[in-house]
């Protein structure tokens, strides 16, 4: 019988006495319920010396998890507590008897305690029981066990390649006859290259439709145990996703996109294991755009880049652009990455430099720096050259000039005796013009 539900034996007595009254009176046993309900005090606790402890029960469900970390414990509270004490004693066997003496762990106001202190890899028991704040305790829980397990489990052994096709890589292996609970797979491109986490499994077979198609990887698989400690690797095999009429090509990675005045640059990276055919080049005033709309095509290039020349006003800034990749099947890759290329106003090219100049009859050949402009500046299309017979000559006192796409420029039909002075600028595809060079001279002969 629950203690809750226990009658005090003077509450009996009282019954009985009842009976034989109604025995004296009218021949005929009645009994009469008492007036009242018995009170909280005629409750008994499990312990003789609380008889009205409200903590007549030990906290029920408690439940134990292994970590790495940690050792952490769970368990149901009790409407009547106030607060639980935890013990923990080495636990050396698998009997109760090999139990070492408990001790108090820590007093907690929740039903869940952490032991980040618990050393690594030696078993403990632990049991709990409430109290409140009447200095009422209940009875302990029955010991759990548990152990901060920092043991990784053995390899797993045996990898083989079970498949390759175009749906992707079929991988089997052996468990080792370790503790692992599940296994994780990782991938690389090369033995020496960052491996890459493709998935996990609780079976000996795993399935990797993630992969690039012709790319050949290394696999390895490493068991985890319950913990979460983490095998070494198995042996490595190679595997590789088939490639097919049907396989589409891997998206384009569009890096550059520039607009330098009215320049405008793209340029983009393929994996080269589908071949690709062309590429098709949309554009959108909004993000990501839609390759499915017709009126989004720019332009279709068999080069993994894309120039042109845009409106002027600044609404031609304000498109996104993203590219297609198609290969030698017809077959469309999903799209790039949308990019709204950086602006630039333009700005005029830079300075060249005269490294030589050679007079003749009647000739003064020269030869200069060819000048470099970078992904964010317009195009280089040719050089000014600059003569005048006075020293310091300038764009605008130059008594003759002459455009010339290349670096170098032979002047002809000179006076012979006569010093020429000479500078060069360069030019660029928005028409806009550079410093000129250090000055130069030369006196051609007869």
């Amino acid at each position: 019988m629950s203690p809750r539900t226990r009658l005090r034996p003077t509450l009996v007595a009282s019954a009985a006495t009842v009976v034989l009254l109604a025995l004296g009176f009218t021949g005929t046993a009645q009994a009469t319920a008492p007036a009242t309900a018995p009170s909280s005090a005629g409750r008994v606790g499990d312990d003789p010396d609380q008889p009205d402890n409200p903590l007549y029960d030990a906290p029920e469900g408690i439940q134990v998890s292994s970590g790495r970390e940690a050792v952490s414990l769970s368990w149901s509270t009790l409407s009547a507590a106030t607060g639980y004490e935890v013990y923990r004693a080495e636990a050396e066997g698998t009997d109760p008897d090999e139990v070492g003496p408990y001790a108090l762990l820590a007093t907690v106001s929740t039903g869940a305690y952490v032991d980040s202190d618990a050393d690594p890899d030696v078993a403990y028991a632990y049991k709990v029981r409430a109290l409140d704040d009447a200095g009422h305790v209940s009875p302990y829980t029955e010991p759990v066990r548990g152990t901060r397990d920092t043991v990784a489990p053995f390899a797993p052994r045996d990898l083989t390649l079970a498949r390759e096709d175009e749906r992707g890589v079929t991988l089997t292996w052996r468990s080792g006859d370790s503790d692992a609970v599940k296994y994780v797979v990782y991938r690389s491109e090369s033995p020496n290259s960052t491996r890459t986490k493709v998935g996990s499994t609780t079976s000996l077979t795993f399935r990797d439709t993630k992969g690039d198609p012709g790319l050949t990887y290394g696999y390895e698989v490493r068991g985890v145990d319950a913990a979460g400690n983490e095998s070494q690797a198995s042996n490595r095999v190679l595997g590789t996703k088939t490639v097919t009429a049907a396989t589409a090509p891997k998206a384009p990675s569009l890096g550059n996109a520039h607009l330098v005045g009215k320049r405008l640059t793209l340029s983009w990276s393929q994996s080269p294991y589908v071949p690709v055919s062309s590429y098709t080049v949309y554009r959108s005033k909004t993000s990501p755009v839609d390759i499915t709309d017709p009126a989004n095509r720019v332009a279709t290039v068999t080069r993994t880049e894309y120039t042109a020349t845009v409106g002027e006003d600044a609404g031609e800034r304000d498109y996104y652009y993203a590219v297609v990749a198609t290969s030698q099947h017809s077959v469309s890759s999903p799209a790039s990455a949308s990019s709204k290329p950086t602006y630039t106003a333009p700005r005029p090219p830079g300075a060249t430099e005269v490294y030589d100049i050679a007079p003749g009859a009647g000739t003064v050949r020269l030869g200069w720096y060819a000048v470099p402009y970078g992904s964010d500046e317009s195009r280089v299309t040719g050089y000014r050259v600059y003569r005048s017979t006075s020293p310091h000559v300038t764009k605008e006192n130059a008594e003759f000039r002459q455009d010339t796409r290349d670096s170098a420029y032979v002047d002809r039909a000179l006076t012979g005796g006569t010093t020429y002075y000479y500078a060069v600028s360069t030019l660029n595809e928005d028409g806009l013009e550079s410093a000129l060079s250090p000055e130069v001279s030369a006196t051609p002969s007869a």
